[in-house]
This record gives C-alpha cells, sequence and structure tokens, in this order.
C-alpha cells in the first residue's frame, strides 16, 4: 500500500499540472499571443522552447531532492550551506515543495509546442 501512495503522490500532482499546462496551451495562451501582436515571434521562437527545457529539469531536480527519500539528506545539506533563514525549513515544507516541483514540473512539460507548425498556428505568423 505504501507504493501505490508513492506513486499518487508523484501522479497527482504531475498529472495536475499537465491539465493545467494543456488548458492553459489551449485557451490562454492563443490570447496573449493575439495581445503581444508583432512581439509574439520571439515568444514563440525555439529559444523559449529550450527554457522550458532548462525549467523542467530544474524543477525535476528540485522534486527529486525533496521528495521524502532525500528530505533528510536535503534538509542536511541545506542547514550546512545555507545561511539561517527568517523561517525554518521542516519535513513539512520540504513535501510542499516536492509538490509544488512536480506540479510545475508537468505544467512546463505540457507548454512544450508539439511541432513548428503548432507555434506558427498559434502566434499567427508564417515562417
Amino acid at each position: 500500500m505504501d507504493a501505490v501512495n508513492s506513486i499518487i503522490e508523484i501522479a497527482g500532482p504531475l498529472m495536475l499540472g499537465l491539465a493545467c499546462g494543456a488548458l492553459f496551451r489551449k485557451f490562454v495562451y492563443p490570447r496573449v499571443l493575439e495581445q503581444l501582436g508583432s512581439l509574439a515571434r520571439p515568444v514563440t521562437s525555439s529559444a523559449n522552447t529550450w527554457m522550458l527545457v532548462v525549467q523542467i529539469c530544474a524543477t525535476l531536480g528540485l522534486a527529486v531532492a525533496c521528495h521524502a527519500s532525500n528530505a533528510m539528506a536535503t534538509l542536511m545539506w541545506m542547514h550546512e550551506h545555507l545561511p539561517p533563514l527568517p523561517f525554518p525549513f521542516t519535513q513539512g515544507l520540504i513535501h510542499w515543495l516536492f509538490l509544488g516541483a512536480t506540479f510545475f514540473s508537468g505544467y512546463f512539460l505540457a507548454l512544450i509546442p508539439s511541432s513548428e507548425a503548432e507555434e506558427e498556428q498559434a502566434s499567427g505568423t508564417q515562417a
């Protein structure tokens, strides 16, 4: 039962992030690009796609560091290497960081365009 809970704990925020990112991409993103007008070209560039990949890697790294199996090691590292913070880092806070990082991994994954044609259609420009 513990293995099932662990899988649900990982898949839940990831799937929620994928759903939110897909809804943003379908309904909000075209409106944002429409409002940007001629400035939409840099937003739909390949550099933006690579930045999404970097953000996915960063959030996945944070999720791995904050997972329950690594939480104590992460807390020890933080106490050794970071200056004192105005609030204490606890296992509960580390767990919430894990859930947030997992959500944003899915969200950023959903924002990656599936093809160049999709980007051109969304921005309303032709290459």
